[in-house]
């Protein structure tokens, strides 16, 4: 059964970075979205997205389609535009938000969510946040929001516009297996992107997708849909992984994979605690160190290989029940993409001399995306094992 998962997971996981990779103009909406989806799950990043963001214009600006593409990136925006996109706020204020043929981005999903992220930057000024966090409120108290996603949209919206808000809204909870596939997609970019508030839907949204995808129910319209359906399938075959111990390269692979997750959440801690960072190549071997504790029984560190081409070196993390070792590093201003594969393949040159090793795992983490081409990264690492199986895990990792 897990490879008939895997086989339509991986078809779903080309059909969405093809969509994602072929992205056009920047920043649209459904593209300001996918950017915050990528974002927040913090396994993926950039790819098209990555591109500098022009300036618009004031006609532009008055459509809402573009308000809220720049809403999505307005911290990312020259100054000019940031100053012309809070005169086009100033502007919406003076409109009809609820019009009777509700043809307002009020009612839009996505737009809704761009024009709300926009207002939460401190280049705006917080007026504008507190007046759509109360038009929201009147819409709910008004009955505007009349279908599911409306709904979804608009509750989320207020969730990051204004929290206390958003607690005095009571919505009734929807059946998530009782909506039409669109409809949890467009549930599951909302959650992937801010989070569905609590109680807003019965049941799991991700094993419903997951069992559409399986049954081929699924379309992929644009690149928010994109973006969600892709995070979706990278973590079934993550959890495909971790949940097999009888193969331990795939699980230590994919704990390489998560592992931007884990440094984005020891970034984001409570009670306005100092954040832990990762500095350097030794932050991450210790943390990667108690990773593998969690989920094998004897993790060797600083085991040492034989000399090769006259030098020896330290295994980060030695397996010998798995035959596994694990190398870690960390790029920076001396180690970028050439200097990182030059390394890592003499190392793979050493380790194929060690008795009882049989796969190397190699991980680079790249938080400052120094690597220009990770997939070419990991396939010429790979392909340098000779005689030794070498998997490489370059993250995060851009489209």
């Amino acid at each position: 059964m897990n490879g008939v998962v895997l086989s339509i997971t991986a078809a779903v996981q080309d059909e969405a970075n093809r969509i994602l990779r072929g992205s056009g103009s920047w920043p649209t909406a459904a593209a300001g979205l996918a950017s915050k989806i990528l974002q927040r799950d913090a396994t993926l990043s950039g790819g098209p997205f990555d591109r500098p963001v022009t300036n618009s214009t004031a006609a532009l600006l008055r459509r809402t389609p573009e308000l809220s593409a720049y809403g999505y990136v307005i911290d990312l925006a020259p100054a000019e535009t940031v100053a012309l996109w809070v005169d086009e706020i100033e502007h919406l204020r003076g409109r009809e938000i609820y019009p009777a043929d509700r043809n307002s981005f009020i009612f839009n999903p996505v737009e809704i969510l761009g024009v709300s992220f926009g207002l939460c930057s401190e280049k705006v000024p917080t007026e504008h946040r507190e007046w759509l966090a109360g038009i929201i409120l009147r819409g709910f108290s008004q009955g505007q929001f009349k279908t599911n996603v409306s709904r979804f949209a608009a509750l989320s919206a207020l969730h990051l516009l204004d929290k206390e808000k958003a607690k005095s809204v009571v919505v009734p909870a929807v059946a998530i297996s009782g909506l039409p596939t669109h409809e949890v997609i467009v549930a599951a970019c909302i959650d992937f992107a801010i989070g569905l508030p609590g109680g807003a839907v019965v049941g799991d949204l991700e094993q419903d997708l997951l069992k559409r995808l399986l049954s081929g129910a699924v379309s992929i319209n644009d690149e928010a849909e994109a973006a969600a359906l892709l995070i979706l399938v990278n973590r079934v075959s993550d959890r495909i992984s971790l949940s097999s111990p009888d193969n331990a390269v795939d699980q230590i692979v994919a704990l390489c994979r998560r592992f931007p997750l884990f440094a984005e959440r020891l970034r984001s801690r409570q009670q306005h605690r100092a954040p832990f960072e990762i500095k350097d190549e030794y932050d991450v071997q210790d943390l990667l160190h108690a990773i593998l504790k969690l989920h094998f029984d004897d993790v060797r560190p600083e085991e040492h290989t034989p000399s090769y081409a006259g030098s020896s070196s330290r295994v980060d993390f030695h397996l010998p029940k798995e035959r596994v070792v694990v190398e870690a590093k960390m790029t920076r201003a001396s180690l970028g993409q050439k200097e990182v594969a030059n390394q890592l393949i003499i190392d793979a040159n050493r380790y194929r001399t060690v008795p009882g090793v049989e796969t190397l795992i190699c991980l680079v983490y790249d938080p400052e995306k120094r690597c220009q081409n990770p997939t070419a990264l990991e396939r010429d690492v790979e392909a340098s094992g000779a005689q030794l199986c070498v998997k490489a895990v370059v993250c995060p990792q851009g489209l």
